[in-house]
């Protein structure tokens, strides 16, 4: 009897740290005990290893995709073991920050608390007046930013029991309260007063400014509207959606959103959100008299149209084909119209898969189901379904696995983008029916394991965004197929185990067009020269980051390369695995490269031998971060190797001494 009982996990007084130090021990036993195993991860049998060692690579996917797991041979790989102890090493710094962030938001608290117990000391009641009340507005004001700062720091825990004492004591979020169908408000505030808004003189200037653009940039200052006011909304998220529309050239984008942007700040329609530690700005808001403007505008052309007085915004499909997921749009009395959708766009739903429905709706006949569900859609362009906030506090999930299914439809779609929705797993097959698709958006997709071997298919791809995608350990070779792919972000090296199914870094140099490309390597004998020999035939390459998943320690690392490409103008170097920077790497030798980034590198000691005279090195733009044994000083810095540097971020590198950088570890020459 007692053998069929379940053994119970001990319960013990050891700190989460320990605890994670303890697994990591029995797995390496574990380890010893099976190493002698091997496991093809991709599923293959015996035969299919014979075949994948006759360099037959097209046979053997072939083979990997059909071929039964085999019951007789128990199969087993260390390194399966070494990932695991690698993600358990990470949890365990991730504890030890937060138990850091614990003792800070403690500190600010006590500030808080400081702060409002003098307020009350200071306040005689027989004397509080109304400008009593107008010096004390600006300490709460602050206070209320910083704690709600503190708010979205805090990681989101989910669960009964914390959603019923939340209820308890009155602490619903919005979207608890639309699904108990109580009220939610969520409109602009001078948009609640149209007469008096009209009547005033930035809504005179604004539609003065309006008719003055283009006609593309009037749509492109109106998708403004969808977004709450006075909100951060990053350029390269405008862009991707711009393009979409079809406003925005697919060719030169990124300039042309830049002079976009430009001539709405010229005129005093959006405002640039400066950044120190940015050289410049990258994200934009809308003044709120302004947006309200923009707003009223954009309803009364039928662009977008949201928002109504008194009420919580409605998901509507507008004259133009516009439809706005919103808070509650998952449980709407009336569906919108499906006739002529040009965009779908997530605003701020949280479950947006039901639009699934949208595809799949039976009607009596159901051959005429089959022919509707293909030409419903037939004229949408945008589905951008994920986040579109930097901030990663709204959880988009999507679960519903017939949405991935629907996508085949979509056959003139421009952009879909999933950023954010954590509980997409792969993607099926059906996106790589999408020939005219121009962006494919997965940033932050943390739960996506895998990607369609037939992603070749999407013949127009020009951007590929995968980053933070960390589950991702290998990539389809048929990615190399993607001539037209211009940026590629979040490109996995994979470790030899994915030998015959994985895209190698030297597959890349086909891509004649690639500007922009980041990657991740996920095995440990890559060093920064054998990954360049695969990357110097990227001639039209510009910009490149390169992050070693692990730390990791590569001693000599020969290679070819006397010097960096020419058209090379960014790099980024993330846990730099090295002691020394290569010759090639050396400040001397960068002659062309405006800005570097060095991240992360524990063992890095130094940038080179110290020339005699001040260098010719190019760089403008100089990150060094979390280099604890990297020793210099800044005159050496600034007048021997790099003294063209206009802007410097030395964070977290203790022996980088005596730098005029602030506080926050910027400093900038147009502001010294």
């Amino acid at each position: 009897m007692a053998a069929n009982n379940k053994s119970q996990p001990q319960k013990s007084r050891d700190t989460l740290e320990k605890k994670v130090d303890k697994i990591s021990k029995s797995l390496s036993e574990l380890k010893t005990l099976l190493c002698s195993i091997k496991q093809d991860p991709v599923g293959r049998s015996d035969k299919d290893e014979g075949i994948n060692q006759r360099n037959n690579q097209k046979e053997t996917l072939g083979r990997s995709r059909s071929a039964p797991a085999a019951l007789t041979h128990v199969a087993f790989d260390g390194k399966l073991i070494t990932r695991l102890d690698h993600r358990l090493q990470v949890l365990k710094l991730k504890l030890v920050k937060l138990e850091q962030f614990q003792t800070n938001v403690g500190e600010e608290l006590d500030k808080h608390l400081s702060t409002v117990q003098s307020l009350i000391k200071n306040l005689d009641s027989s004397r509080v007046s109304s400008q009593t009340t107008f010096w004390i507005k600006p300490d709460l004001e602050g206070m209320e930013t910083k704690i709600s700062d503190l708010f979205y720091q805090v990681p989101s825990l989910s669960g009964k029991p914390e959603k019923q004492k939340a209820a308890a004591y009155g602490f619903q979020d919005d979207e608890e309260l639309i699904h108990q169908g109580k009220s939610c408000f969520y409109l602009p505030s001078m948009y609640t007063n149209v007469e008096d808004l009209t009547k005033g003189e930035v809504f005179r200037q604004v539609i003065q400014k309006f008719k003055e653009l283009e006609i593309e940039q009037k749509i492109c200052l109106l998708s403004f509207a969808v977004f709450p006011e006075n909100r951060e909304v990053h350029r390269t998220m405008l862009m991707y959606w711009w393009i979409g529309e079809g406003v925005l050239p697919v060719e030169g984008a990124e300039e042309a959103v830049r002079e976009v942007l430009k001539e709405f700040t010229e005129k005093n329609l959006v405002e640039p959100v400066e950044e120190r530690r940015k050289v410049a700005p990258s994200s934009y808001k809308m003044n709120p008299f302004v947006h309200s403007s923009v707003v009223l505008l954009s309803k009364e052309i039928g662009i977008f149209d949201i928002y109504r007085k008194g009420k919580k915004p409605r998901i509507k499909k507008t004259v133009m084909g516009k439809v706005c997921l919103v808070e509650g749009s998952s449980i709407p009395k009336k569906m919108p119209s499906r006739d002529h959708i040009e965009t779908v766009f997530n605003v701020s739903e949280s479950s947006p898969d039901f639009t699934f429905k949208w595809f799949s709706e039976k009607p009596s006949n159901k051959k005429l189901m089959i022919k509707l569900s293909t030409t419903w859609f037939k004229s949408l362009k945008v589905f951008y379904l994920g986040r579109w906030e930097r901030s990663k506090k709204r959880q988009i999930q999507v679960q519903n696995p017939q949405l991935m299914q629907c996508l085949k439809h979509l056959k003139n779609l421009r952009f879909l983008s999933f950023q954010g929705i954590q509980t997409i797993r792969s993607l099926n097959s059906s996106v790589c029916k999408l020939r005219k698709l121009l962006i494919l958006d997965l940033r932050e997709c943390y739960g996506l394991k895998k990607l369609p071997e037939k992603i070749g298919s999407l013949e127009n791809l020009v951007y590929l965004n995968m980053t933070g995608c960390y589950m991702l350990e290998w990539i389809p070779f048929r990615l190399a197929l993607l001539k037209r792919l211009e940026v590629l972000k979040g490109f996995v090296v994979s470790d030899e185990v994915y030998e015959g199914v994985a895209c190698k870094l030297n597959y890349l140099k086909g891509l004649t067009k690639l500007r922009k490309l980041s990657i991740e390597i996920n095995r440990d004998d890559l060093g920064v020269g054998k990954m360049m020999e695969d990357l110097v035939e990227l001639k039209a390459l510009t910009s490149l980051k390169v992050t070693w998943r692990r730390d990791i320690f590569i001693g000599e690392d020969s290679t070819n390369i006397k010097t960096l490409p020419d058209q090379l103008k960014k790099l980024d170097l993330q846990r730099f695995p090295h002691e020394e920077l290569p010759t090639w790497l050396h400040p001397e030798n960068l002659l062309h490269l405006k800005k570097l980034h060095i991240g992360g590198g524990r063992r890095l000691k130094g940038v080179g031998d110290l020339p005699e005279k001040a260098t010719k090195c190019a760089v403008e733009v100089l990150r060094l971060t979390s280099l604890p044994k990297l020793k210099l000083g800044w005159i050496e810095l600034k007048q021997i190797y790099f003294p063209n540097l206009a802007f410097l971020e030395n964070y977290e590198c203790p022996r980088v001494t005596l730098t005029p950088c602030d506080g926050t570890g910027i400093w900038r020459s147009d502001q010294d």
